[in-house]
């Protein structure tokens, strides 16, 4: 039995159609649930408004600004921590570099043209090392054993995008149900 637009008419507070009223009157004639819920719902707005108590308003007010005032502080302390921190670490990274302030430009184009040749033979040292490695694997590792390891690779994918599609369709549904 579909509940759903009639749950949506007990609960929302806007006035129905002719058609609608007696649609409405004939579910909750059928449906216990349904009229539990009109009968939660008239007793809901049967009963009397709380008032709240003298002064209430102004309690509130002076809560609010106490309150923001806390906050303020808590954001300048955070700001000032921030700072400081930032101010640390910023002095951390620098601290490396600073005995290179001291060298004379000669002395500094030298170091930074010894790091550039250092940083390129590195790169080349590690493009060797990968090539022989990518070779070596290629070489031991029979090619119909790359081919069986690709397809389960892709079947195994294609398995798992499967199960992530059912899955995000059963959270919409359970999610529409709700």
């Amino acid at each position: 039995m579909e509940h759903q637009p009639f749950e949506n008419w007990l609960l929302n507070d806007e006035l129905l159609k002719p058609e609608q009223q007696r649609d409405l009157r004939r579910h909750t004639a059928a449906c216990l649930q349904c009229a539990a819920l009109a009968r939660a719902n008239l007793s809901l707005r049967a009963a009397p408004v709380a008032r709240p108590a003298n002064g209430f308003a102004l309690r509130f007010q002076r809560r609010l600004v106490a309150e923001r005032k806390i906050q303020r502080r808590r954001t300048s302390i955070g700001l000032v921590l921030l700072t400081l921190v930032s101010i640390g670490v910023i002095l951390w990274l620098i601290t490396p570099a600073l005995p290179y302030l001291s060298l004379s430009p000669a002395q500094l184009f030298i170091t930074w043209v010894s790091a550039l040749i250092y940083l390129s033979t590195a790169v080349q040292a590690i493009a060797t090392i990968s090539n022989v490695l990518s070779r070596v694997v290629l070489e031991l590792v029979p090619l119909s054993a790359w081919a069986i390891f690709l397809v389960a690779a892709s079947g195994l994918s294609a398995l798992w995008l499967s199960t992530l599609r059912k899955r995000s369709k059963q959270k919409v549904y359970s999610r529409a149900r709700l």
